[in-house]
């Protein structure tokens, strides 16, 4: 059995009734009505206001705390062409923040430039370094967008110096406050701004709209794109921004975005909260990460079509750059997270050399969700080659931010929240930290085992799943916190055509039987489970969501998978007669019948791991992933490995690596052992084993079958050997040879190897589960 990753936990049943109304009112398909009830939706008013969001939704920009401030200040320096420099922030909310307040200034005729700080130079939020460069510059007024209410220490002193800084931010508040002209921020303590969750352009895009006094539509593709990579809530007022944003996306209006998006084969007429969540936005994130983010600016704002098309394709560059050191420092990451002392461990902290800084966060990030524990990944600083920098990601169960608060004397810089966060520290804190986070695991009570919840919108056949059922999807998009994309289970799916996909094969491809067109199913990063799906296996149940995939013109709907689990043991054919140490690599159980194998497999597998027959049939293996590394030496001691286990293990791996094989020397046959009788009678003696050789060639016998003869002849007592010398022995009684010890024994690896041996994987498995009643 291959349990789900997830704990699936299907949707309460909504409302019949509700179902029914929903259907019969709006005319739309039963899971359609279902997906709206889900959402608390029982009417059909409010279904239509849900499917058409109207701008009266968008609550009224004057009721942020200081937005009367900030505007008064702004137009105050517009009126005096005062120089205006709006500080943004690296990734693409603050990309996009920056892009849209540095459209509207000018749009009012404002002196003004901008500046996006590097993440390696400047860090995050204000610098003081960069300000007085701008200041030094002209610089006479700085807003900033996306960062700002954690600056004090340089707010404070830039106020002091005579210049004036207006703060629109979105990030958690400290409580002490930068003593700013206004901030304007939607959690504010005090204000009564009803809607605490816009990001850093939604609050940019409240201000330009109490700026110029009009509601700036033109504006909403932008905001579509930071909020939707800011990963905001998506009701209430976000849920009308982002859609009428996806809209504007749709008319492809920006030349650098039109550019963008056929580099990254996004169709504009088609386009989803997906396209950006997984297309523009990584990309435009990417230029933080490694280049400059002011360039996104650039294409975000260019009219020029050559200009557009050169900078959209140094942004994707980026981001196939950004792509490539992730896989590159995944793959030493992945070996240190599942080295043998590592999965011991609740929690994980990955040190390299020289690893790029700016993409630490996105390995923490899948490391953390390939083993459930909370991660952090660090490396060394080019600079200073004593000072570990990284970023830590975690699971909802486990505090990250509390956990390393506690501990701040073993870091040079930390910040961050629950979730996720930043740190640098010396190489000498390395064990230290370590320690700390299975403390601070322990008092947590944080369980790497508990399974997170994956919310499963309900149960569907392969044949429900069509294009309308996509389009019905839809309807209830944008997706995101509050309004997630609906999962779905299929149950007992029949697995054809599995493939990987990728350079390095790490990407899964596979179909599911369904009707006339089988439903194609793709695994992003999930490569590894081609071998699983491959095998013949017992009950197969997906959890996907419903995307569509376009090609050469022809749209097909298509499953991405989210979480599998598999009923019955598996069992994965890998049988070889060459081993390597990275068929060892796995978390198996080896069990090896021959000892001087074992001895040379044991170190590149974790202590107590490799064991013999008997160590075997003492353990139980319910649950484990079981490697057969040789092939048993009868049905019978495959049977008693498995014999006193509670339950079924997940997986039996098939390696049967076999030096001599019995099937293919074959068994003596009546006539051979007549043959041999014959030639060993008229002799009386033959030197042994010298002569042997000239037998096997004279008698047309392999050498194999030849030496188990004689051992069965000197079982029977018709020969013996001594001093190499083998002598006939005159039988006082009859003897059925086959029914000696060393014949039977034989015998038994003979029919052993040939059910597991020289049968296709298909019949294999299908014996083996049969065999072992674990079907």
């Amino acid at each position: 059995m291959i349990d789900a990753k997830f704990k699936w936990k299907l949707a309460d049943n909504a409302s019949s009734a509700t179902v029914d109304n929903l259907e019969k009112e709006l005319g739309i398909s039963r899971i359609l009505a279902t997906l709206l009830a889900q959402q608390g939706i029982d009417s059909t008013e409010q279904a239509k206001k849900f499917f058409e969001p109207s701008m009266e939704e968008i609550h009224d920009p004057t009721l942020l705390h200081d937005m009367d401030k900030a505007v008064e200040r702004i137009e105050q320096a517009v009126e005096k062409q005062e120089q205006i420099t709006i500080y943004g922030d690296y990734d693409a909310d603050g990309i996009t923040s920056t892009s849209l307040m540095y459209e509207t200034l000018l749009s009012v005729g404002a002196n003004v430039n901008y500046y996006v700080p590097n993440r390696f130079t400047d860090g995050y939020g204000p610098n003081m370094d960069a300000y007085q460069r701008l200041i030094d510059n002209g610089t006479q007024l700085f807003i900033t967008v996306d960062n700002g209410v954690s600056g004090k220490n340089v707010i404070d002193k830039v106020m002091a110096a005579g210049v004036d800084v207006v703060i629109t931010d979105h990030h958690e508040l400290p409580a002490d406050l930068p003593n700013a002209v206004a901030i304007v921020h939607p959690r504010y303590p005090g204000s009564n701004y009803p809607f605490p969750d816009l990001s850093g352009v939604g609050v940019a895009f409240k201000v330009a709209w109490a700026l110029t006094g009009e509601f700036p539509i033109e504006e909403l593709d932008l905001v579509a794109i930071g909020e939707i990579a800011d990963v905001v809530n998506v009701t209430d007022e976000n849920h009308a921004l982002i859609s009428y944003g996806i809209q504007q996306l749709r008319q492809g209006m920006r030349p650098g975005l039109a550019a963008l998006m056929k580099l990254a084969d996004i169709k504009a007429n088609n386009l989803t909260d997906q396209d950006i969540g997984f297309g523009i936005a990584p990309r435009l994130n990417a230029l933080g990460r490694i280049a400059d983010a002011n360039d996104g600016v650039k294409l975000l704002t260019s009219l020029d079509e050559n200009e557009s098309q050169k900078l959209a394709k140094e942004v994707d560059q980026a981001n196939k750059e950004r792509q490539n050191l992730v896989a590159e420092i995944m793959k030493e990451a992945e070996k240190q997270a599942n080295s043998s002392a590592n999965q011991q461990k609740k929690t994980l902290l990955i040190v390299g050399k020289g690893w790029h800084q700016g993409v630490l966060g996105i390995v923490a990030s899948r490391i953390m969700s390939e083993t459930g524990k909370p991660t952090i990944v660090a490396s060394t600083d080019q600079n200073n080659p004593t000072l570990i920098k990284g970023s830590g990601r975690s699971v909802d169960s486990f505090n990250l931010f509390n956990a390393l608060e506690a501990h701040r004397e073993l870091f040079t810089t930390f910040g961050g929240h629950p979730a996720a966060c930043g740190l640098s520290f010396d190489q000498g804190n390395i064990a230290p930290l370590q320690i700390a986070l299975e403390e601070e695991a322990s008092q947590q009570k944080f369980d790497p085992t508990v399974k997170q919840t994956l919310p499963i919108a309900m149960q569907l056949e392969p044949a429900d799943v069509t294009q309308q059922l996509y389009n019905d999807i839809q309807r209830v998009a944008p997706f995101g916190p509050g309004n997630m994309e609906p999962v779905f289970e299929l149950n007992n799916v029949k697995v054809v055509d599995v493939k990987t996909m990728g350079q390095e094969h790490q990407h899964l491809k596979f179909s599911i039987v369904s009707g006339k067109e089988n439903l194609t199913v793709v695994a992003f990063g999930q490569g590894n489970l081609a071998t699983l799906l491959s095998a013949p296996t017992g009950q197969v149940n997906l959890a996907v969501k419903v995307s569509l995939n376009e090609w050469r013109g022809k749209k097909s709907v298509q499953l991405m998978l989210e979480d599998l689990q598999i009923n019955g043991t598996v069992i994965i054919d890998e049988r070889t007669n060459k081993l390597t140490p990275q068929l060892f690599s796995s978390s198996d159980y080896y069990i090896v019948r021959e000892p001087r194998l074992r001895d040379n497999i044991a170190p590149h597998v974790a202590p107590g791991y490799t064991l013999s027959i008997e160590e075997a049939i003492k353990t139980d293996f319910s649950g484990q992933r079981v490697t057969l590394v040789d092939c048993p030496s009868s049905e019978e001691m495959l049977k008693q490995i498995f014999a006193e286990d509670e339950g079924e293990p997940a997986i039996i791996r098939l390696l049967l690596y076999q030096r001599k094989s019995a099937y293919l020397a074959g068994l003596p046959t009546r006539n051979d052992f007549a043959q041999l009788y014959r030639f060993i009678y008229k002799q009386k003696e033959l030197k042994w084993p010298i002569q042997a050789k000239a037998v096997s060639n004279q008698l047309k016998i392999n050498m194999d079958r030849l030496n188990l003869m004689i051992q069965v002849f000197s079982e029977a007592g018709f020969v013996t050997i001594k001093d190499d010398v083998l002598k006939f022995n005159e039988p006082t009684n009859k003897t059925d040879l086959t029914q000696t010890k060393r014949y039977q024994k034989q015998l038994a690896q003979y029919k052993v190897e040939q059910q597991l041996l020289f049968n296709d994987a298909a019949t294999v498995a299908k014996w083996l589960l049969e065999y072992l009643n674990l079907e």
